[in-house]
C-alpha cells in the first residue's frame, strides 16, 4: 500500500513524505492529487455546518473522557453524534522548530518527550533517520536492544489501550487489573533500565550498557506479567455484555483507509497491514490481522500482538549472544549537509522522522505519527454512533493528542 506520511514545507514549496512497501522517500508537490489524505495533512478540511436543529457539544479541552487536553466538537440533536471535529492544537508544544538549531543529542531528547507512552519508538525512529544520514552501521547489540524494548514499549501499551476499553464498559475489577499489570510493566522498566517509559537508553548509534544477563532475568519477569494478562483476558472473553458493547462499534473499512491514511491496529482490525516489522530480517514477523473493523476486531488485535511481542523477545534474545559496552558515536560537526530518513512501528502505527542536518546541527525536522492519522480516523468512526459507544470508539485507536500535535 502507497501512504502520504507528511508534507515537506520550505521556502514555499512542498514535498511529498511517501512510503510504498518497504521504500520511504520524497516525491514531487505533483503528484499530490494521487493521495487523498493530501488534504488532511494539508489541514486543508472542510468546516464543520451546523444545520437543522444540531448543535455542538464541545467536550474539553479538560475531561473525564481524556487523559489530555483535547476538545471534541461533536455535532448532534441531542443522542447520535451526527459529525465531529477533533481539536488536537492543545497539546501542541512546536517540537519539529525546537529541535531545529539543536545538536543530535539535545533534538534525541526533545523526540522522547513527543509523547512518553511512545517515547521509545520515537527515540528510535530519529536515530534510524540521524544513522542513515551518517551512513552509520549498528552493532548487534545495539540493534538487537532495540528491538527488544520496541516490543516492551508495544506490551504494556496494548495492555493500558484494553484497560480503557474495560473501564469504558464498567468492567472495573478487570480494569484495575489491567491497569496494577501495566503500571506493574512500567515498573520493570524502572528497575531494570531506569527509565519507566525506557527514556534516556537509546543514543545515537549506540545504546545503554545493559548486560544480557539482566535482559533475560527481565524477560522472565515480563513472561509472568503476560501470562497474566494473557489469563484475565481469556476470561473477560466469556463477558457477552463486555463484547456487545465493543462489536460493530467504530466500524471502519478499506475505503476509510483510502481517505484517511490510518494505520497499526486501527488498519489490521479491517484485514489489511503497512506494519514495517515485515521487511525485518532479525525475526519471522507474520502481521496479526482481523476483519470486522469495529472496536472488538481493534482489541483483538492488540492482544494477539502482547504474545507475539513475547514470542518475538524471546526469539531475539536466543540470538542476543554477546555483551558489547557501547561507545558514543562521534557525529562530525562540519558544513556537509546531510539528510535521512527514518521509522519505527509504534504501538499504534508507524513513527517516521525526516531530518536535514548540517553537521552535527538540525536544520529542518518533520515527524509523521500515527497518531495524526487516528485523530482524523476518530472522526470518521464517531459519526452515527450514540454517546454512549465514544469511549469504546476512542479509546480503541490508542491515539494520544501529545503524539498528533506535537
Amino acid at each position: 500500500m502507497k501512504r502520504l506520511l507528511g508534507i515537506i514545507k520550505k521556502h514555499n514549496q512542498e514535498q511529498l513524505l511517501v512510503q510504498s512497501g518497504s521504500f520511504v522517500g520524497i516525491l514531487d508537490e505533483s503528484q499530490k492529487n494521487d493521495f487523498k489524505a493530501y488534504s488532511i495533512l494539508s489541514d486543508q478540511k472542510q468546516s464543520k455546518s451546523i444545520t437543522g436543529e444540531l448543535f455542538n457539544f464541545r467536550l474539553g479541552p479538560l475531561s473525564g473522557a481524556s487523559l489530555e487536553c483535547g476538545t471534541y466538537n461533536i455535532y448532534t440533536y441531542g443522542e447520535r453524534m451526527v459529525d465531529v471535529d477533533i481539536d488536537i492544537s492543545y497539546k501542541s508544544r512546536g517540537i519539529e522548530n525546537l529541535m531545529c538549531g539543536k545538536n543530535t543529542t539535545h533534538a534525541l531528547t526533545l523526540s522522547e518527550n513527543v509523547c512518553a507512552n511512545f517515547a521509545f519508538s520515537h527515540s528510535v525512529a530519529f536515530s534510524r533517520a540521524i544513522e542513515e544520514a551518517y551512513k552509520i552501521t549498528i552493532s548487534d547489540y545495539c540493534r538487537f536492544t532495540r528491538l527488544i524494548l520496541i516490543e516492551v514499549e508495544r506490551i504494556y501499551n496494548h495492555i493500558f489501550v484494553i484497560s480503557r476499553l474495560a473501564m469504558a464498559a464498567a468492567q472495573k475489577v478487570y480494569a484495575s487489573h489491567l491497569i496494577y499489570l501495566f503500571d506493574d510493566l512500567l515498573s520493570l522498566n524502572k528497575k531494570f533500565f531506569q527509565s519507566r517509559f525506557l527514556k534516556g537508553i537509546n543514543k545515537i548509534g549506540s545504546m545503554n550498557y545493559i548486560p544480557i544477563s539482566q535482559i533475560k532475568i527481565f524477560v522472565e519477569q515480563l513472561d509472568k506479567i503476560v501470562n497474566e494478562f494473557l489469563k484475565i483476558y481469556e476470561f473477560s472473553l466469556k463477558s457477552v455484555n463486555y463484547l456487545d458493547r465493543l462489536h460493530n462499534t467504530g466500524v471502519l473499512t478499506i475505503n476509510d483507509f483510502d481517505d484517511i491514511n490510518f494505520d497499526g491496529p486501527a488498519l489490521k482490525a479491517i484485514g489489511y497491514y503497512t506494519d514495517i516489522r515485515q521487511f525485518e530480517s532479525d525475526f519471522d514477523f507474520k502481521p496479526i490481522v482481523e476483519t470486522d473493523g469495529d472496536s472488538l476486531a481493534r482489541m483483538i488485535v492488540r492482544a494477539k500482538e502482547v504474545q507475539q511481542s513475547l514470542n518475538i523477545i524471546k526469539s531475539l534474545l536466543e540470538k542476543f549472544k554477546k555483551d558489547s559496552l557501547e561507545l558514543d558515536v562521534n557525529l562530525y560537526n562540519d558544513s556537509k549537509t546531510r539528510i535521512g530518513i527514518g521509522q519505527c512501528e509504534s504501538p499504534s502505527g508507524t513513527i517516521t522522522y525526516y531530518v536535514e542536518l548540517t553537521g552535527n546541527i538540525i536544520d529542518y525536522v518533520y515527524i509523521s505519527t500515527s497518531s495524526m492519522f487516528l485523530f482524523n480516523t476518530i472522526e470518521k468512526a464517531l459519526k452515527g454512533q450514540i454517546f454512549t459507544d465514544f469511549a469504546f470508539t476512542v479509546d480503541s485507536f490508542g491515539a494520544f493528542f501529545a503524539d498528533a500535535a506535537k
